[in-house]
Order: C-alpha cells, then structure tokens, then sequence
C-alpha cells in the first residue's frame, strides 16, 4: 500500500499523553520540566522558548503550529508561511498516492464510448486507488478536525469504521428506548394509580366526617345551631383539603426518589450493554479492516506485506480501542496536573462543545458522535462529556413538553425537575463514547452542612461518577462543576432571542478528574476502595477533616498547621488559623472572614457588648502567609468562615485617576467551629477600624504602597512613631487614628502626614498608653474633588509608654445605648489581664490599658441624685433589689419619664460579664420598658442613664441588684440590703 510504505505509522495513541522516563527538547536536545513542556506534537515535545518554525523561527503555539503533510516522517514544526503543503490546485501525477496508481500496466486501447454502461471503466472517486489519498486531502482541508483525523491511518478506513459502530449504537439505542418507554409508562401506570387511591382514600374519609357532623346537629335545627355548622363544615374542609396536600406532597417525593432508583439502575444496565456492544465489535471490525487494507495493498500492485499491515491496522484499531479488563479501584499513579497543566489546553475542544450545545440532538449515538467525532483520547472524550453536561444551564432552559424522555434534551429536562440526575446522565454518555464510568454513593459537606456536624445514614447523601482514564479511575461531579454558569443576557431578552444570548461560560473545573485527596475533603465513599486513597478513612475521620471549598485548591491554599474542622479556644478565648499561599499568588489573593455565634437563637446577634463580633479576630498578610488570630468575647461556640478571591486591574488603581476601583466577589474557601468552655479574664475588641487585614498588605496590591518601615500588622510603640511608604504615583491621603474610648475627632490631633520625594510618611503621637488603630485612606492626587477616597491600609498600634500623658475627650456613649462608663469597662484593659486579639500570638510585649477615666461614685443602690431632677419614678419595682424572677431569667422592669429625656442602661453579671445584648428597651408614652432574658444563674447590677436633648453625656440615675436563681425563680440565699451600700461603693 502506498500510503504505509511511504511513512512508518505512529504508536500507539495512549503513549501520545503518558510522559517518557526523560523527556527532551526535540530541537535542543536538553531536559524538558513539566511546566515548560510543548507537546506531544508528532510524537515529540518541545520547549516553550523551542516551540518555533523550524525555517523562520516564528515563535508558535498549539493553535498556530503546523506541519509537514507530505512526509509524516517530518518531526518539524512549521508555520502556516513555510509549512510544506500538499497541492491543492489538484490531482496529477505528483500527487499523494496517485503516482503508484498511474504506474500499473496499460491495457489495449478501446475505441468504446464511456457512456457508463457495458464493461467500460469508469472514472470517480473508487477508481484506480484514489479514495484513500483524497480522504485525506479532505481531512487536511478541515483544518481543526485534521488534527485529530491525521494522527489515524488511513484516514478513510477509520471514518468508515466509526461509522459501522455508530449504525450498531444507534440499533442498541432503539431497543434500549423501547425499555425505557415500558418503564416511564410503568413508572406513569404507578403514579396514577397512587393518586386514584388517595383520592379514593379521602373521598370515604369525607364521607364518615360529613355523616359524624350532621348527626351531632341533627336536633339543633334552630339558626344558632345552623350557623355552627356552617362553620365547622368550612373548618373540616380545610382540615382535609390541607391532609390531602400533604399526603399528595409525600406520595410525590416517595414516586420520584422510587423513578430515580429505578432508572439509574435501568441506565447503569443499558451502559454495561453498550460497552459490551462495542467490545464485542472490535474482532469483527478489526478483520474487515485488515481484510481491506489487503485488499487496497493488492489493488495498488503491492504486496501485502505482514508487517507493514500489522501496523497500519493497530493504528486504524487505535481509533476505537476499548479496554479489555477494567483495573480495581487503586489510588492514580499521576496527579491532575500530570494529565494536563491548565484547562486552557482544551480551549479549541470547549468552543467545539459550546457549538454542539447550542444545538438539540435526538438520540444519544448523534451527541456523543458530535462531541467525540474528532477526539483522540479518552482524556478528551471525558472532557468533551463534561463539558457538554455543565454547559447545559438548568436554571434558565426552557424545556417542550413534548420533548420525549429518552433523548438528550429529555434528560436534561429530568435533572431540572428532580426525575434524572446528573450522574446519571454522565454515565450514559460514557458508556456511548466507550469509556468505562462507575457510579459511587456516599455523603457530602453539601448545603446545609456546618463544621462540626454528625452525619447520619439519611443525611446529606451523595452520588458522583468516577471514569477510567489512562488506566486509573478519576472522581467528577458533574452537579457540583455545573453550579457557577452565568447567562449574560440582554435588558429587552424575549424568548426568540434565547439562543442568540450571549453566555458567559463560568463552571467549576475542580469537580473534573479532581484528585483523590482533595475530593475526600467534601465527598466520602461508602465504599472505602472507591475513596481511592492510599488509607481509606471512616466517616468520623471525615467529619473531623477541616471544611473546605473549591476556592481552596482553585488557589493553591494549604493549612500550614494540623487543622480540624472543630477548635477548641484556649482560656483565654483563643485559636489560630494559618494558611499558607502560593508565591505568584501573594500580591492578588483578597481574603474577608467572619465570625458569628453558631447557636440559633443568637445566631444573628452579630455584636457583642455593643461591639461587632468580627472585631475580635485579628487578620494579617505576612510573608505568604494569611494569620487569622481569634479570641472570643464569651464562652460558647461560634463558626469562622474565611473568604478568598483573586483580583485583576480593574480592582488596583489604574492609569486614569477617576476610575473608581471595582469591587469584586469572595467565595467560602473554609470554615470552622470554635468551641469556647472556659474563658480566664476579658477580651476587648479591635479599635473600630475599616475592614480588610492589618499591616500594609492592602495598600500594595491595590495602590502599589511599598513599605519603608514596618511590614507587620502591629507596632509597638514608646511614645511617638513615623511610619513611611514609597508612592508608586501623587497620590492624595487621609489619616484617622482610633481608639476604643477616646473621641474621633479629638484624636485628630495626634497625627499627621507629609509627603516628600515620593516618600510618605505618617506621624503618630499616642495621647495615653492604649491600643490604637490606624487607618489609611487614598485617592489620586489629581482625582476630581468628587472622587472618593479608598481605605487604602491599616495598622494596630500598641503604645506601651508615654511621657507626657494628655487627657482627651471621651466618646458618647450614648450612642448604641452604651454608656461612657460601658465603654471604659469593656474597652480598656485592667490590671485583671484582659486582652485584645492583636496583643495575642505576636512577639509583642503585654501592653498595658489606658487609665480609665474617673467612675460616679455611687453612694447606695437605688435612686441616684438625679434620679429626681430628670422627674423620673419607679412603676414596676420599687424596691432596688429583685430577686424574684421567671422562669428563663424573663424580668421586665418599667420606668416612668418625663418629656425630653431619653435612658439608656447597661446590665453587668459578676464579677465583669457584659450582658447588654440580653435587653431590648422601647420607649412608650412618659414611660420605658426594659425587657431582660438573664442567660444565666448569677448577681446582676442593671444600671439606668438618662439625658436632656441638649445633653451631651448621660448621667447614671437607678441602679437595680438582680439576683437570679434558676432552682426555684426566687432566690434567699443572697440579699442586698439598701441600707448598708457594700455593692454601690465598687468602682
């Protein structure tokens, strides 16, 4: 045969994606990395810098590369300028394999017309061997399809192949629709005859009700009686119209999860068939196929040489090859990355599946046969599946209802109204496209999941499919990758415009031959060979794993300490989270926590003691490593959620000064549980600064702020400090120093800025010893006067010494119904070792608290000296001391005002417990309510404030003793008399 004799066909195509013992360059004989790695192209590969023609030295890519296709000996790539070309002008003597055929003997000369009749040879596509060489000339001509056509020889012989098996599909998959339209009309059969029986089953319910009815008003004929009823008539209706929803509601969930049962077990059936099928059909094509090729080897004047048709018959059989034995589950001899680098390299194959989506198939063998047609390896019969399946949005396709179950378009219709799945689907299709496809159950960290969670038989179950590939068997999850598509569609979009809609293609490529460690984050196999691990884990090993997201692994997260998905804080209400990144990540990964109770009656209380709970966690970017430091303000258990997102241009400044920032979207990427039992002191918050992490991280990436001074989050300082950045551009600043306790605008004062040769620098005097924060805010220097400024970074301050201290104004309290002297206690830190996050798991010393200010002295409990000049009285307690309470701790405590003047209070438990969130206050008329819930057994001081309008602090005026105790709701074991004063004299 011509075509064999002039080139030695290439291997096999599985030694095309499993990489040598040592790969080299092709053109400069050196060692090839993974990452630096062009190839396989001709059975070759190359260097990125080495990945040019071989006769101009134009660099090239996989799109833009070609080569030689009159000598398939050629290893050499070209591009499209120099690259050697078959004639295209036509067919001569020169051409392809005609030249052979053109050489056999001439017969006699014969005068007989052609007039396609008689024995007179005719001239066409099937004379004198011209099939083969035109078929691929056709092939070269498609371009796209021909790089994956021109890797099987002979090209005609393979198509005609694959066409045989698509005729034997397509017959299966008739006899397979017949089965699975006995099986809908079963499944159809059933579910009305379900609704005829309950319908049945009320109807005589309705009747003995009626009948019960009418007796028990048979002698009560007067209109009293009548219009009773009437109504008990009406209640008894809805009575058994809502049972019968119900009922019906029941019975359509019970049919649904029985028709998925049912047909996933009738598709995995059909599946195993069609394998068989095409198992069973390889000898038979194989013969004809070398019957053939010896056919066109004797018809060309060759001889048919047994070696030379060995190989081209192995390369032909290449194409539709299926593994003979499966292998047991084993844990994959490569990673993901091994397989392919960078979902770019599928690129042309997407577009091409994007194309077969827009369109509707009504069998399968036509989907799979649009989807595979020019695929090389079943890496690329996997992804073209996948892909196809998560292209398909549910949420916004619109489906006929005459569509007919057993198509594609059918199914897909199922999976939107809870009848298929996707599993299902995807084993289906696999099956088509000859690869083998199991399907395993278990359970998943799904919605509705939290860290810390028991998992039980019935709860958050889980299907997924797993594909052999390259001799190991892969995890995908088709439903999870099909979660994040998006439709961009026009503002006037009509449903005749619904296909031209423009679609963002965004999916989830985690889920896609995910590794076997990473999917054992969220997925557990019930089958523990199926988890496909070196060491299988029991369900309590997965409970306990931290809960992670794709976001993780999409960026390369790792936990740079054993996590577990539950911690426990310390006694001081502490935990840490550490995760390290990726260097080429450091400067564009943004990340946002946070915290909350995870107890559900104050799951959404998201301060604490008048302050945001998220202000106790202490976050800072450092080194390529994200700290979350965490000291809770109370004992119980919370839930820390940690976001990510990578930001591009349009998040940074730009070249133009009035373009605003834009905002971008985190994703979860983990989650943990934070149990607290025992808490040794008190814990203040964060000063109230902006969100983001402290330390100048932040300004570097979105304002390119390169640090002169201080790379940490926290200083420490004596005195005063000046902080400095080197400014990539003008730009315009704006500085605000912060404390707990102190007055904003009195803090103005303490700090300053200056600018100088592209140097900023920030000075910083501290009034008192404290904690402090910084916040820095930028804008282009020539920015119009309405652009606003961004908070470019941030800074904790501690200030251990100063020398001359300065007295500055304090915050209203009033604010948030907080008090001043609410503030000093919970703000300030006392000799007691009451702490903030920021002072906790740094080198820094213990820094002491400001010296709070002077407390009121309160000379006895009860009313204060303006208790009177506010015109205030007592209404529902008279005495100061309460200790009769509810059950729950439930107190309501009522007092009366006069016009003009507003309370405010602060409830304490000893020995310092702030339980300010446990009241709600309402303002009635010339009266307030304070309604208390005492979380717990204990002595609580609950002291009331009030102020004029034109008042700027509130002064305190009652103050209540409240003991609870929860044995009996009144407690005597401890009362306070009014007379001695012990308790009002504490500070």
């Amino acid at each position: 045969m011509a075509l064999a004799a002039a080139a030695a066909p290439p291997k096999s195509l599985k030694q095309l994606f499993i990489p040598p013992p040592a790969e080299k360059c092709t053109r400069c004989d050196q060692r090839v990395y993974h990452v630096e790695k062009i190839g396989p192209v001709n059975e070759v590969i190359f260097h990125k810098q080495c990945f040019r023609c071989s006769r101009c030295g134009q660099h090239l890519t996989l799109k833009t590369y070609f080569t030689n296709q009159t000598d398939f000996n050629d290893k050499e790539i070209y591009c499209n300028k120099d690259c050697p070309k078959v004639s295209t002008h036509g067919y001569d003597a020169r051409a392809m394999g005609i030249r052979t055929a053109m050489s056999v003997p001439k017969g006699p000369q014969s005068n007989v017309q052609i007039r396609g009749t008689g024995d007179a040879p005719r001239i066409g596509a099937d004379a004198m061997h011209i099939r083969t060489p035109m078929s691929a000339q056709m092939c070269y001509q498609r371009k796209y399809s021909t790089k994956y056509d021109r890797h099987h020889f002979p090209a005609y012989l393979v198509n005609k192949t694959k066409e045989k098996l698509y005729q034997y599909q397509e017959d299966l998959e008739k006899q397979q629709r017949e089965e699975e339209d006995r099986l809908m009309e079963e499944l159809h059969a059933e579910r009305k005859q379900e609704a005829e029986h309950i319908e049945k089953e009320f109807s005589n319910e309705w009747e003995v009700q009626l009948k019960d009815l009418m007796s028990k008003f048979e002698s009560k004929a007067d209109k009293k009686g009548t219009e009773r009823y009437e109504r008990e008539m009406e209640d008894l209706k809805k009575t058994m119209t809502l049972k019968m929803l119900k009922k019906k509601e029941a019975l359509s969930l019970r049919l649904q999860t029985t028709a998925q049962q049912k047909t996933s077990t009738l598709v995995k059936k059909h599946s195993e068939q069609m394998l068989e099928l095409l198992k069973s059909k390889q000898e038979e094509l194989k013969r004809q196929l070398e019957e053939e090729i010896k056919a066109q080897a004797e018809a060309s004047g060759q001889s048919a040489d047994g070696a030379s048709t060995e190989e081209v018959l192995e390369e032909a059989m290449a194409a539709i090859a299926l593994p003979t034995e499966l292998p047991d589950p084993h844990p994959p001899m490569l990673r993901k990355r091994d397989l392919y680098h960078d979902p770019s390299v599928f690129q042309e194959l997407d577009e091409d599946v994007f194309k077969v989506a827009e369109s509707e198939q009504c069998s399968f063998t036509e989907l799979v046969r649009q989807l595979t047609e020019h695929c090389l390896s079943d890496l690329q019969k996997v992804r073209a599946i996948f892909r196809w399946i998560t292209v398909k949005d549910l949420n916004v396709m619109e489906f006929d209802e005459t569509v007919k179950q057993d198509t594609p378009m059918g199914l897909l219709r199922g999976i939107k109204y809870g009848t298929e799945t996707y599993h299902t689907l995807f084993m289906r299709l696999c099956s088509y496209a000859g690869l083998a496809c199991q399907e395993i159950r278990g359970h998943s960290k799904s919605v509705g999941y939290e860290p810390g969670m028991k998992i039980r038989e019935d709860t958050f179950q889980n299907t997924w499919n797993v594909v052999l590939v390259l001799g190991d068997w892969w995890p995908v999850q088709c439903n999870w990758g099909a979660r994040h598509l998006v439709l961009n569609k026009d503002s006037n979009h009509n449903i005749d415009q619904k296909k031209t809609d423009k679609i963002r293609y965004q999916y989830d490529e985690h889920y896609f031959l995910t590794d076997p460690d990473e999917f054992i984050q969220e997925f557990w196999a019930k089958d523990p060979q199926w988890q496909l691990l070196e060491r299988s884990i029991t369900l309590e090993e997965f409970e306990a794993m931290p809960f992670v997201r794709s976001v993780f692994f999409h960026f390369s997260l790792e936990f740079l300490e054993p996590m577990k998905a539950v911690l426990y804080a310390d006694t001081k209400g502490g935990v840490q989270v550490k995760l390290g990144i990726p260097d080429d990540l450091t400067d564009d990964l943004v990340f946002h926590y946070q915290l909350r109770f995870s107890d559900r009656d104050r799951r959404n209380d998201l301060e604490y003691g008048g302050a945001k709970i998220e202000r106790f966690v202490f976050y800072t970017l450092t080194e390529g490593v994200a700290l979350f430091s965490v000291h809770v303000p109370t004992t119980g258990s919370y839930f820390l959620e940690i976001f990510a997102s990578k930001i591009n241009d349009s998040n940074k400044i730009g070249d133009d000064p009035n373009t605003t920032m834009m905002p971008f979207r985190l994703k979860c990427a983990t989650k943990f549980k934070i149990v607290c039992d025992d808490l040794a002191g008190k814990m203040h918050p964060l000063p109230a600064c902006a969100s983001g992490e402290w330390g100048p991280a932040k300004g570097r990436r979105h304002f390119g702020l390169k640090p002169l001074s201080h790379n940490g989050g926290i200083i420490n300082v004596e005195n005063d400090v000046e902080i400095r950045f080197r400014l990539p551009r003008s730009l315009h600043f704006h500085c605000k120093f912060r404390n707990n306790t102190m007055d904003d605008h009195a803090m103005e004062r303490f700090v300053s800025h200056s600018t100088v040769d592209g140097t900023l620098t920030i000075r910083l005097s501290p009034p008192q010893v404290g904690q402090y924060g910084l916040d820095v805010y930028a804008r282009p220097e020539d920015a119009s006067n309405s652009h606003t400024l961004a908070h470019a970074c941030k800074y904790l301050i501690n200030c251990t010494r100063v020398l001359n201290p300065i007295d500055v104004p304090l915050k209203n309290a009033s604010n948030n119904n907080n008090n001043s002297s609410s503030n000093n206690n919970n703000q300030s830190r006392s000799s007691s070792g009451s702490m903030s996050p920021g002072s906790v798991g740094t080198k820094s010393p213990e820094v002491p608290s400001p010296s709070p200010p002077p407390a009121v002295e309160r000379p006895t409990i009860g009313p204060l000296p303006a208790f009177d000049e506010y015109g205030l009285k007592t209404v529902s307690h008279k005495d100061p001391v309460i200790d009769r309470i509810e059950r729950g701790g439930a107190l309501t405590i009522e007092l009366g005002v006069s016009d003009g003047v507003r309370l405010s209070y602060m409830l304490t438990r000893e020995p310092e417990e702030n339980w300010q969130h446990r009241v709600s206050a309402r303002e009635g008329s010339r009266k307030w309510k304070f309604s208390i819930v005492l979380p717990k057994p204990g002595i609580y001081t609950f002291e009331v404030f009030a102020a004029k309008k034109d008042e700027k602090e509130p002064r305190p005026v009652y103050l209540y003793v409240i003991t609870y105790d929860k044995g009996d709701g009144a407690s005597s074991k401890r009362r306070l008399s009014s007379k001695n004063g012990d308790f009002g004299h504490q500070k």
